[in-house]
Parts: structure tokens; sequence; C-alpha cells
């Protein structure tokens, strides 16, 4: 082909590369297809015109390329920084409106609860319960009024209040799918709450003692739940104001952001309880201490969450906050050679839910009916239904021991419910990714059950708490799946999964953690007032003394929350699958290689599109 031809036919695409260089907001996918097709046409002219200005031309675009890919690169590295100082910023300014006025119905909620404990006595033992009244009286007259931040060592305080303080926030942001009126109830139930236990010491003249006692850990939780209710009811303006998007987009977008921003204040709740857990105790120190601890978290909630965003609004943001990339079809085809990043994998993960639930539910509800019956059959005490009685109390606690249950038979029944699903949900990636359809593998099934077990046997012994289920989970699914695709033994999957786990600055962390975070939302909609409304229609129906009516509304408690855990089961394993794929590709670059190979082919033969 001669020179100017050879121009001729590609100026158009080159003009193109030019002016995305030049662009200051740049595709990704562009980016990439183009530089390929550069790199592509520079090995062509290299060929046949070695000593021409083209080559020249075209080796000075893919170096621009390569440096702009390379940055790129690098950047990945200030992510987490460009998260907190930039990103969440803007999504703070976007729920701005929402902020104003979840704080606005707190405020209200605390007066409600200061002026209502003024006028009814009783409202307060209302409120905070009998006992808890009871055992603040006997604290008050031993001349201790704030003992009840020292009734327990500081570890167990401390996994205890952090655990309940997510549970609040988050059921408080969860709520806002009922069309924001849940968190409005959250909010109000909570604002009562602090009113009232606030005037509960003002009325016995212990105010500056209970303020800098309550508020040296309060000022951090109470804004932490004010933000969680405007994350809340961001994610009900989706729902109920879509505006030029359909209803589901819309709550797609509000949904993604009030997610990263519950993300952003959850470090909130834990700095709260370790303050709580370990400084609020000492009631003894002096005040200018705990007055100076108050101030400092007064000015960081306002620094961070009001002043900063404005200041940065006026300075102009680092990476402008993005239109959140709506969701495609269910039948968009997964691309298993690509690298992507956690959005990605996410996107495929609900990909998957929406196309296989079909194939993967009928095992849950059979795994979860199964479990539920072992469960009813092993308690050796059958409680009545309690609305206290958690998901995670009948998969994960020593409630059972308490019973008297035998530890070795609960740690089998909970790991062969779990292999089971996990099971089903990582052959249906295998067989979307090799696209043959498998048979029942029984060694790879009663491998994972041994991984399964592992992790039960782990968390029965009290060896796993919040970071067993945010790294070493996910590292047991990741070993699981490995085993299962690539046929090895345990030992290499664990090392293997160990290996990938942790690659692309530590990819598989974000995502267990983004992912639990997904699932602990869901779940937290079984103590929303719609399940318990549905267990009291099923109580309308029974003798409530009749043993046998106890038992059945028992086992139905039982198996509505076994069944939900296990729904949400699949989006943590599908989507540590996907991650499998996206890993495997970083570390081997085996697509990567067959397009060079394949790109090296078309510029020898000559052949130009």
């Amino acid at each position: 082909m001669k020179e100017t031809r050879f121009i001729a036919q590609n100026k158009e695409k080159w003009r193109e590369a030019e002016t995305l260089l030049e662009s200051p907001v740049k595709d990704p996918e562009k980016l990439s297809n183009l530089f390929i097709q550069v790199v592509d046409d520079l090995s062509y002219s290299r060929t046949y015109y070695p000593n021409r200005s083209v080559r020249v031309y075209l080796n000075k675009i893919a170096r621009q390329y390569f440096s702009i890919i390379y940055s790129h690169k690098k950047d990945k590295h200030n992510a987490f920084m460009l998260f907190w100082l930039d990103e969440l910023p803007q999504i703070i300014l976007y729920c701005r409106r929402e902020l104003l006025i979840s704080l606005l119905v707190f405020v209200a909620a605390m007066a409600i609860g200061v002026f209502s404990s003024m006028n009814d006595p009783q409202f307060v033992n209302t409120i905070l319960g009998n006992d808890y009244v009871a055992m603040t009286e006997k604290n008050i007259a031993s001349g201790d009024p704030m003992a009840v931040y020292k009734q327990r060592n500081e570890l167990d305080m401390f996994l205890g209040i952090t655990l309940n303080n997510l549970m609040v926030a988050f059921r408080t942001y969860v709520l806002g799918i009922f069309l924001g009126i849940g968190t409005l109830a959250s909010l109000l139930g909570n604002g009562i709450m602090v009113g009232c236990f606030q005037y509960y010491f003002v009325e016995r003249d212990l105010f500056i003692e209970s303020a800098l006692s309550i508020w040296l850990h309060g000022t951090l939780e109470i804004s932490s739940i004010v933000l969680a209710g405007g994350a809340g009811l961001t994610l009900a303006r989706g729902l109920i104001f879509p505006g030029t998007y359909s209803r589901l987009q819309s709550l797609q977008i509000s949904g993604m952001r009030s997610l990263k921003f519950m993300l952003g204040i959850t470090p909130v709740f834990v700095l709260a309880a370790i303050i709580e857990s370990f400084l609020t105790r000492y009631t003894d120190a002096p005040a200018i201490v705990r007055v100076t601890l108050i101030a400092l978290s007064a000015v960081f909630i306002v620094g961070y969450f009001i002043v900063y965003p404005w200041m940065k609004s006026r300075s102009g943001f680092t990476v402008p906050l993005k239109e959140v990339r709506l969701q495609p079809t269910i039948s968009e085809p997964v691309n298993f050679s690509r690298i992507k990043n956690n959005a990605d994998v996410l996107k495929d993960t609900f990909l998957f839910y929406a196309r296989y639930n079909g194939k993967f539910i009928p095992w849950i509800f059979f795994a979860s009916l199964g479990l539920s019956v072992c469960h009813f059959l092993f308690e050796q005490d059958v409680p009545v239904f309690l609305a206290e009685t958690e998901w995670w109390e009948i998969l994960f606690s020593n409630v059972f021991f308490a019973l008297g249950t035998p530890t070795v038979p609960f740690i089998l029944i909970n790991a062969a419910g779990m292999a089971v699903v996990v099971y089903r949900v990582m052959q249906l990636v295998h067989e979307e990714s090799k696209k043959i359809k498998q048979g029942v593998d029984l060694r790879s099934l009663l491998q994972i059950l041994v991984i399964t077990a592992t992790f039960f046997g782990l968390i029965y012994l009290g060896f796993l708490g919040m970071f067993g289920l945010t790294v070493v989970f996910g590292i047991l699914l990741f070993a699981a799946f490995i085993q299962h695709t690539e046929q090895t033994g345990l030992m290499y999957a664990f090392s293997r999964g160990w290996e990938l786990y942790g690659k692309n600055n530590n990819q598989g962390i974000g995502l267990q953690f983004i992912g639990l975070l997904l699932s602990f939302s869901f779940l937290l909609l079984l103590s929303a007032p719609l399940l318990y409304m549905h267990m009291n229609v099923i109580e309308w129906n029974f003798v409530a003394d009749d043993p046998v009516s106890k038992n059945a509304i028992h086992f139905v408690e039982i198996f509505i929350k076994v069944f939900s855990f296990y729904l949400v089961l699949p989006l943590i394993c599908a989507s540590l699958s996907y991650l499998y794929f996206s890993q495997e590709e970083v570390v081997s670059a085996s697509s990567l290689k067959d397009a060079i190979l394949k790109m090296g082919m078309r510029g020898s033969k000559g052949t130009r599109r």
C-alpha cells in the first residue's frame, strides 16, 4: 500500500485519537481501543515506511497514549484519598437538602422527647424501659450516675456498640426505600429517645455531668444518625422524584450515591464506639479534657461535612462527579477477559442475579428449609417469637451454646447449607465463562464443604470478628472458586486465593466490604415493621398458649431469616467469582497477549481497515 493511501485511509482515526488526547475527560474504553489501533498502525509503518514522517507522527501519538495509561495506573494508588477529599464532599453537596431535612426532623424529635417528659413523668419509662430507668436510679443513688458505661470490659463493649451503631445507621438508611417514611420514623424514634434521656438527667440536676459523658461520644454518634437519615432520604428521593429518568434508573443513581455516603460515614460510627467504650467510662476525668474532646468532635463534623464541601465547591473539584452508569439489559454478555474495577464487577454480579435467579433460588429454598428444620429440632428449649432474635444469632452467634445445642452438628449443618448455595452459584458462573453445561461435581462440592466448615468452625470458636467477615470469608470463597474452576487441591487453592485476592491494590478487600454493606443493608429490612407485621398476622391465627402454635411461629421465624440470609449470599459469592477472572488477567495478561499476537499478525499481513 502506498504511503499516501495509508494516510488517507487512517487520518480520520488519527484525528480522533488527537482529539481524545486534548479532551479533559477521557473514556477509558475509547482510550484503550484507539491505543491498540494506533500501535497497530505504528507497527505497520515501521515495517513499510521506516524512514518516513508518518512513522515519527504515529510514534509520538503512541507515546502520549502510553503515558496517559501509565499515569492512570499510578493514580489508582491515590483513589483512596480521592474518595475522601473529592468524591465524598461532592456527594455530601448532592445530599444537602436531605441532610437539612434529617437534621430538622431529629431536632424536632428531641424537642418532642423533652416536652413529653416534662408533662408526663411516665413517658421516660415508656421510651427507655422500666429496667433501664430502675438501673439508672440505682446508679444515681450510689453516687455514680454514669456507671452504665463501666459495666463491661472495653473490648466487648466496643464490639457490641459498633454493631449496634451500624445497625441503627443502616436501618435508618435502608428504610428510606419505603418512600422515606421509614427513615423519618427512625429519626423520630431516635430523636425522642435522646431528648428523653437527656431531660431525665436535667430533671435530677445532673445536666453537666450527664452532658460531659453522653456527648463525649454522642457528638459523633448522633451526628452520624442524622447523616444516615440524609442518606436514607436521598435514596427515597430517587424513587419519589425520578425526573427525566425512569423510576428504576433514578433509584439506581440515588442508591449508588447514598450507599457511597453511608460508606463514608461508617468510620465515624466506629470512632464513636471507640470513644464510648474506652473513654466515656472515665467520668472522673477533668471537665476541660472532656469539653475539648467534645469540641474537637463537633469541629470535625461541621468542618468535614459542611465547611469543606462548600469550600471545595468554590475552588473546584479534582474529578467532577460523573453520572452513574445506568443498568444495562439482562442480555448483555459478560466479558471475562477484561481487567475490571469493583463497579464493573458489581454490575456483572447484579446481571448474574437477574439472569440466573430461577436456577439458584430453588436450591436456596430447600437448603434454607433443611437448615431451619435442623436448627428447630436441635434446640432443647424452643422460645416463642422474639423480635430481637436476628439472622446472625441463628447462624453465627453462641446463642445455641446457651440452649445446650451440640457444637459440631451445628457447624456441619451451617457449613452444608452454605456449601450447597456456594457450589450452585459458582457452577453457574463457571458454565457462563466456559459456555459448557456441567453435571454435579461431588469432589468440588466436598472441598467447598471443607472450606465452609472451616469458616463456621472459626466463627463458633470466636476467632473471627469483623476482620473475618471482611477478609477471611472472601479469601475462603475465592479459594473455593479457584478449586472449582482450576480443579486443584485445597492447599494450592488457598495459596492461589491469597495471591489473587490482594492483587490490583487489594481490590478483593474493597469488593468484599462493599458486598457486605449491600448485603447488610438488605438484611436490615428484616427488622423493619413489615416483617413484624407479618409475624403478628401469623400469631393472630394461633392460640397464644398452645405449645404447637409457639413452635410453628418460631419455625416460621427461623426459616424467614435463614432464607433471607441465603438470598444475599449469591451476591457475595458471584462478585468474588467474577473478580477471579479480572485478577487472573492482572497476573497472567493472557487475553492481552492474545490480542497483541493477533495485532502483530494483522500488521505482518499488511491488512488495513
